[in-house]
């Protein structure tokens, strides 16, 4: 391959008329013209040269598309119900109960949000502290905190040990946290007492639950008082939903006809 200089040299005896062509500086008619492709052949190149960031490109427009599509079918809850465990072998298997007790207090509960739809989102959480993965109990301890200070669920599905602690691990006892049953739902025999066994009620057949349902697990409302995480005057509102949803199952007084799924 010629160097700079013998280029250089070539091009001046070239201008001075010493020579007429040179056999070491290339000519525009010795340069490989390349064609740009076009059509389909432009298509599959532009794909070839582009696909890793095309296959990127396209995972998060599904993932994007997913949470849009997702937002929009979701229906919109007339009341959030927390079923809640602090043993899950005492209580176990809940996961698999959320649908059935979804559609069973869906029978009890009014159109609150007045769309037409009834709806009840039920959010389970694990609070077991035997469980050998710290992460886990942590994380599930902060979700249970968290759904206390939205104030969002006054309905509560649990055992009575959920409230052992709090987040700063100070003891709090669970008769403090929620409401004497006996003054929701204007009956003597539930005065003093925060929490109704799953048992003792219609609800455990509403729920498909009679022969499994665990002997630790009743009803409990939050004691909605202006010292208490998620005080607010939405929260308020939903407690007085609660109570009216819980004397509709307490007494049988169906509002709306489920189909089961």
């Amino acid at each position: 391959m010629a160097s700079y200089n013998d280029e250089k040299r070539e091009l001046l005896k070239m201008k001075q008329g010493l020579i007429e062509e040179s056999e070491i500086i290339e000519t525009e008619a010795d340069k490989v013209v390349i064609e740009k492709p076009t059509g389909m052949a432009a298509v599959e190149n532009f794909i070839y040269h582009n696909k890793w960031f095309l296959i990127v490109g396209a995972f998060f427009a599904f993932v994007l598309i997913f949470l849009i599509h997702q937002t929009l079918t979701r229906e919109n809850s007339d009341m959030t119900v927390v079923l809640v465990t602090s043993d899950s072998q005492k209580a176990p298997n809940l996961f698999h109960k959320v649908k059935d007790v979804e559609l069973a207090l869906e029978k009890y509960c009014p159109d609150y949000n007045k769309d037409g739809n009834v709806h009840v989102d039920v959010y389970m959480i694990d609070l077991t502290k035997s469980n050998p993965d710290p992460q886990y109990v942590n994380s599930n301890a902060t979700k249970f905190f968290g759904e206390m200070q939205r104030g969002v669920a006054q309905l509560f599905i649990c055992d009575t040990g959920i409230l052992s602690s709090d987040d700063q691990g100070n003891e709090v006892s669970f008769d403090s946290m929620f409401k004497d049953l006996g003054k929701v739902t204007g009956a003597d025999r539930y005065l003093g007492k925060t929490f109704i066994s799953l048992k003792d009620t219609e609800f455990v057949k509403d729920a498909k639950w009679e022969n499994s349902c665990p002997e630790v697990l009743g009803f409990a409302i939050r004691n909605m008082t202006s010292d208490l995480l998620g005080y607010s005057e939405d929260a308020l509102l939903r407690n007085e939903q609660a109570g009216e949803v819980l004397n509709n199952i307490l007494t049988g007084k169906v509002i709306n006809e489920v189909t089961k799924e």
